[in-house]
């Protein structure tokens, strides 16, 4: 398998202080808020949800100065937290910030 892609709007609700690997890379965990209406089964319904995020490296610093509540699309993967952790949470690769008109 290969494909393993997320690309959703959200707000950045929660950051973590920045901090580095030993390697020296930057790194921050975000909590990401998303809402919309969705169509399911022929029907509508509202999509809520609160999405665990990471981001490393250079996006890590853009992230970690990003004003809270920020409207964003965010591009990503999904993976465990740990080895020992099975909880997804989104690898950032990419965002852009979403204008009142998007």
């Amino acid at each position: 398998m290969k494909r393993n892609e997320v690309v959703i709007d959200g707000r950045l609700l929660k950051r973590s202080a920045l901090r580095y690997t030993p390697a020296g890379i930057p790194v921050v965990d975000l909590v990401l808020g998303h809402s919309s209406n969705q169509t399911e089964a022929g029907g509508r319904r509202e999509a809520r949800c609160e999405i665990e995020a990471v981001a490393i490296g250079d996006m890590a610093l853009e992230l970690s100065v990003m004003k809270l509540n920020r409207p964003l699309q965010i591009s990503g993967f999904l993976a465990q937290r740990s080895v020992n952790n099975r909880k997804l949470v989104l690898h950032i690769q990419s965002m852009e910030a979403i204008t009142s008109g998007g």
